[in-house]
């Protein structure tokens, strides 16, 4: 329009905005209020941002994919695998919150792309869908053990630096730990992360966190797509994380209590120089291990002083030892995504559960997004930093 010398006033990027109902009604409550009379401001709506230039994709094929600029553009494109294909559309956690949003994708070629940002600094995940079926990216290296056809990215940024990579050398380690599971008949591993200048030998045992997965996932999920290990390193070298032990385990189980109590924990304890004291040990978990946690909680109050629970109910109030927990627990701190998330409606009349029984609890608030990584990453950026300092 420019080139063409045609008048027009643009309203600028909306950044929280998409091809959605909210952004058009958004724009149409701006348009209506200039029709038929005199306007005295012509710039954008408030929040929106000018385009600083015109955005031109790379050519096809000349790039990695997803293709990310500076500023948060982020182009998707496939191999020519699907040339033929009648219909390809990413699925991503682009939309507000980390929801879930699926991206049309166009044939350039032998190829399909689209571009879709600017998108905020974070950590995303996605996966093809050609013609109504999954498929993994094939041009993007990544992998998450538990989801074969997810891919990931992250974008840089202030608002993403906890979940960014720290210098090489100064991070602390992740190694796997094999463990006898009497309750499923065979080894299997966990995750163990432990701290920048962990020391076996120290008179002091570390205090432990165990960190359980949700349902679908396993061991891994914690480190390929909680960025657990980011989050850990940044808040250890910013001096906010008390040095401990992060046991991320199997929570695949018939009988979640006894794996941790008698396979995971002994183990543990056995390899690292980790404490034993219940004031010095923590459980958390999203999801099932946040229902895990709480079964533990329930079974066995005071084993764990710190417990946390994301996205997960407390279920009933019967065959509660109340006082137990109260006087075993030191931190008991819940969490939620928003009305997206879909255990927020148990989980709010868990709410109401613990206030009944009288169960002392921490409630952070409604975490902005659904049932989904993102919710998990910000809480246990939250709740790192708050354990082993009651």
């Amino acid at each position: 329009m420019d080139r063409a010398d045609v008048r027009f006033e643009f309203d600028g990027v909306n950044p929280d905005g998409g091809a959605t109902w909210t952004t058009w009604q958004e724009n149409l409550v701006d348009f209506l209020p200039r029709l038929f009379g005199h306007v005295r401001d012509h710039g954008p709506s408030p929040g929106h941002q000018p385009l600083k230039r015109e955005f031109t994709p790379p050519p096809a094929g000349t790039t990695p994919t997803p293709f990310v600029t500076e500023d948060g553009f982020v182009t998707f494109e496939t191999t020519t695998d699907f040339a033929d294909a009648q219909h390809v559309t990413v699925w991503a956690n682009v939309a507000p919150g980390g929801s879930w949003l699926r991206l049309p994708l166009t044939r350039d070629g032998d190829r399909w792309r689209a571009t879709v940002g600017p998108l905020k600094p974070w950590f995303y995940y996605y996966r093809l869908i050609v013609d109504r079926v999954a498929v993994k990216d094939t041009s993007n290296p990544t992998k998450v053990t538990t989801e074969p056809m997810w891919s990931t990215f992250f974008i840089p940024g202030p608002g993403a630096r906890l979940l960014s990579d720290v210098p090489a050398g100064r991070g602390g380690k992740v190694e796997s730990m094999t463990y006898p599971s009497t309750v499923a008949g065979q080894d299997r591993t966990a995750l163990v992360w432990t701290p920048p200048g962990y020391d076996p030998n120290r008179t002091q045992p570390y205090p432990v966190l165990y960190l359980q997965h949700g349902g679908g996932q396993n061991y891994t999920d914690w480190v390929e797509m909680g960025r657990a290990k980011q989050i850990l390193d940044n808040q250890f070298l910013d001096g906010d994380l008390t040095p401990m032990v992060v046991v991320m385990g199997n929570g695949n189980s018939s009988n979640f209590n006894r794996e941790l109590r008698e396979n995971i924990v002994p183990t543990a304890r056995d390899r690292f120089n980790i404490s034993s004291d219940p004031s010095q040990q923590a459980l958390a978990g999203l999801s099932m291990g946040g229902g895990q946690a709480f079964g533990v909680l329930r079974a066995y109050p005071g084993e764990f002083a710190y417990v946390a629970a994301f996205s997960a109910g407390f279920g009933s109030g019967t065959g509660v030892d109340v006082a137990a927990i109260n006087n075993g627990t030191k931190m008991l701190r819940l969490y939620v995504g928003d009305q997206t998330d879909f255990v927020y409606p148990s989980f709010m009349a868990s709410l109401t559960t613990l206030d009944n029984l009288g169960i002392r609890y921490e409630f952070d608030g409604v975490t902005p997004g659904p049932h989904g990584w993102d919710v998990w990453q910000k809480n246990l950026i939250d709740l790192a930093p708050r354990l082993f300092k009651r």
